[in-house]
């Protein structure tokens, strides 16, 4: 396994994509430190690469590491094997994290994070009824070129009041986690998809609100985590391991993501692992 931990001017990424950021950056002057990943740039099975965002935030993505996961027969382009993506966007007041995890195609996914980091590196969510309405202008109105369908999560968080909100599309998940504070999900998962061309598909995400205390750390991630065994959650990392490599990692963001990340691509008590893309986010509250 190769681990690869990139400072955020050497992200790794496509040309395209690195526009992307540069652009954003100097666009918004919310965004003073954000990070766009897609899985179409990291589709190296055995990989994991970690990304600092600032000083309170930090990412990770790997495609996993069985080439011969179960997962494969939904993959719709073999030259893109890793159908995730992520968004973070960080700035002294709010933060906000998206993870996305499509399949018969990264196009879903990939189009809807990229155009919401788009949205809120220039724009802040003030609340739920706001970020519906960011939803609501992700649609796509071109004809799709795969059958590409996607989980959705985007979380906002303001640093002040230590108070968030968030929508939910599918079964990614959203983890506070702390010192006095147990791994639970907050937000409530699901099997619903979203695409990237229909509006109807955006409409009705799971609305959620949380608190955060000094010390806790926010954990967004796609099922490639708490599924790591594809589709055998009960044999895959467990809430008391993430609670476990918090600790750990003394709660540092990039420590957490890069450990939680390479224990899922390992795999749990003797259980398969790394068969499904990761999508990973942590945040200090």
């Amino acid at each position: 396994m190769r681990i690869v931990t990139r400072r955020p001017s050497s992200l790794g990424v496509s040309r395209k994509t690195e526009a992307v950021v540069s652009r954003l950056n100097t666009m918004s002057p919310l965004a003073e430190n954000n990070l766009l990943l897609l899985g179409k740039d990291y589709p190296t099975y055995g990989v994991l690469d970690s990304f600092p965002v600032g000083e309170r935030s930090a990412a990770a993505i790997s495609v996993g590491s069985d080439v011969d996961s179960p997962s494969q027969r939904f993959k719709e382009d073999p030259l893109v094997p890793n159908e995730d993506a992520l968004s973070v966007v960080d700035t002294e007041d709010w933060a906000g994290f998206a993870v996305a995890d499509a399949h018969y195609g990264p196009e879903s996914s990939h189009m809807l994070v990229e155009r919401l980091h788009r949205i809120w590196s220039k724009i802040r969510p003030t609340d739920l009824n706001h970020l519906h309405q960011m939803f609501a202008f992700l649609r796509n109105g071109e004809p799709p070129l795969t059958g590409s369908e996607t989980t959705l999560l985007a979380v906002a968080f303001d640093r002040a009041s230590r108070t968030g909100f968030g929508l939910s599309i599918g079964d990614s998940s959203f983890i506070v986690v702390g010192p006095n504070r147990p791994a639970l999900t907050v937000n409530q998962r699901d099997m619903r998809f979203a695409h990237a061309d229909d509006r109807q598909s955006l409409a009705q995400p799971r609305g959620f609100e949380f608190q955060a205390e000094p010390g806790d750390l926010l954990l967004t991630f796609t099922d490639g985590i708490d599924e790591c065994h594809y589709r055998t959650p009960e044999t895959s990392i467990q809430p008391a391991d993430i609670a476990a490599i918090a600790a750990g990692a003394g709660y540092d963001p990039l420590a957490t993501v890069t450990q939680l990340t390479k224990l899922a691509l390992v795999g749990v008590r003797g259980n398969p692992g790394g068969q499904d893309n990761i999508a990973l986010i942590a945040s200090r509250a």
